[in-house]
């Protein structure tokens, strides 16, 4: 009852289809945040298309792993654009914006220097014994410059989905209700458990790993508040997943 003892409206706010805030919000926010992340792992949980294993799709557009990643960001972008259109925002509100002139010379400067320091360090890491406990034993092709181009659809896909999915929506969205530091933790915690499949060797990989992720993400989230943009934590997570298309498509052994 209101003070003139008349009944009390809820308030209504753009977006979410009117739903009056005092009932709806909360819940609609939650599911705002996860769906993304949530469309990602459905389509993660599809076998992913095997690569020739002769390497012919190693400098191909088309190979199997880039067309699928491609796939993944687009489902992802698609969902938060829905969602963004729903509640009358914009994809800045998450951080899909440029940012300023030195976030962006530092995503392209950390990008070109993690690309080739990544790239050393996947050919090492499938040589040695430390290499073999998590992934097996492999070796890489590296001696197609064209392969890059394919490697770029790669990683650029799987990171504008999983920034927008986890730095992006579930960090924003989530930080009404469990405020900012809770809602970082939450999507740190929820990538790291996403990268928690059966690619490894056994167990005690998995879980170096996973705390890895979670340590990533969180540092991310930082990130992306801060300079109130995605570009720096794309820029570094593109340039990280470089190595991952050479691993499914251009693997020797």
């Amino acid at each position: 009852m209101g003070a003139g003892g008349g009944p009390v409206r809820a308030r209504r706010i753009e977006g979410w289809s009117g739903a009056p805030i005092a009932t709806r919000v909360p819940t609609l926010l939650l599911v705002a945040a996860v769906l993304p992340a949530a469309a990602i792992l459905v389509w993660r949980s599809l076998p992913q298309p095997i690569a020739d294993a002769s390497g012919a799709d190693c400098t191909s557009l088309l190979a199997p792993p880039a067309v699928w990643r491609f796939f993944e960001g687009a489902i992802g972008l698609v969902m938060v654009v829905g969602l963004v259109v729903d509640r009358r925002a914009s994809l800045g509100e998450l951080g899909l914006r440029r940012g300023s002139s030195g976030v962006r010379a530092l995503a392209l400067g950390g990008f070109l220097v993690i690309v080739p320091l990544a790239m050393s360090l996947a050919s090492l890491v499938g040589g040695s014994t430390f290499g073999g406990m998590f992934f097996g034993s492999y070796s890489l092709d590296t001696s197609q410059p064209a392969a890059l181009l394919p490697a770029l659809v790669f990683a650029a896909s799987n990171s504008i989905a999983e920034e927008l999915a986890y730095r992006g929506a579930m960090r924003t969205w989530l930080a009404p209700g469990l405020g900012i530091v809770g809602a970082n933790l939450a999507q740190a915690v929820v990538f790291g458990l996403s990268h928690t499949g059966d690619d490894f060797v056994g167990l005690e990989a998995v879980i170096p790993t996973m705390l890895a992720m979670i340590l990533v993400g969180y540092v991310g989230g930082v990130i992306a508040r801060r300079t109130r943009s995605l570009t720096l934590p794309l820029g570094i997570h593109a340039a990280a997943d470089i190595p991952l298309y050479f691993y499914w498509a251009c693997r020797l052994a």
